[in-house]
């Protein structure tokens, strides 16, 4: 039996031992399993009294967002996935989130065909990466960068990443970025590090941007799923 509960502190050394080389070029979350876990974001699935899952669910507005679903390997094709996707829909549901949101990277099919299983619709591409450097020609305040996210997001859906994390992608309101982030024109609009056009913006560290084009390192595409709760 699949049983999908909160980390505590000692399942991080197995979560960091079956997380640490997901791919070729290794992973991001052994690095980040041991912060969320004292966050009371991180979530675990045990299968045969093993941790055989890992994920994190965040709320931010009206949207759970879940990130960093990772199966141990010999695991895998065994349902886990699937079940720690449900208990996390279910667990935003009573949390009063009325979306769930999460990002798939464009190549990782047998992900993508599991959200798609669970409900879960592509609604908005994105690109990923280090972007280059770029000075704005001005940035924007009060109504004006207000008018100016409403019309930004009326192009998306109502979807965006956050200024200051981009790899979390919710259903955002202006407010919501104002509260993370400066508008600023360059290439289309920005805030923080997340881009409406290119990634030519002025930020460091990863970016997200609805076009491919301004950044210094392209990771890929990636594809934002949502499922109404």
């Amino acid at each position: 039996m699949i049983e999908v509960r909160r980390a505590k502190p000692e399942d991080v050394p197995a979560v960091v031992e079956f997380t640490r080389n997901t791919w070729e070029w290794g992973d991001y979350v052994h690095r980040e399993f041991g912060r969320w876990v004292s966050e009371g974001t991180a979530y675990v699935a045990e299968l045969d009294g093993a941790v055989a899952a890992a994920a994190r669910m965040v709320i931010i507005g009206d949207t759970a967002y879940l990130q960093g679903l990772r199966v141990r390997p010999e695991h895998r094709r065994r349902g886990v996935g699937r079940a720690v996707t449900e208990r996390l829909v279910e667990e935003a549901r009573g949390s009063g989130a009325s979306l769930a949101t999460l990002i798939v990277a464009e190549w990782n099919e047998p992900s993508i065909s599991l959200v798609q299983r669970a409900g879960f619709k592509p609604v908005l591409d994105l690109w990923g990466g280090v972007p280059q450097r770029s000075e704005p020609s001005r940035c924007l305040e009060g109504g004006e960068a207000k008018s100016a996210l409403e019309e930004a997001l009326g192009r998306t859906g109502g979807f965006a990443c956050l200024p200051d994390d981009p790899w979390i992608c919710v259903h955002a309101t202006p407010e919501l970025l104002l509260e993370r982030g400066r508008p600023c024109l360059g290439e289309g609009l920005y805030v923080g590090r997340f881009s409406f056009g290119a990634a030519r913006i002025d930020a460091q560290g990863d970016a997200t941007a609805l076009k491919p084009e301004g950044f210094a390192k392209l990771y890929g595409r990636y594809i934002l799923f949502a499922r109404r709760l």
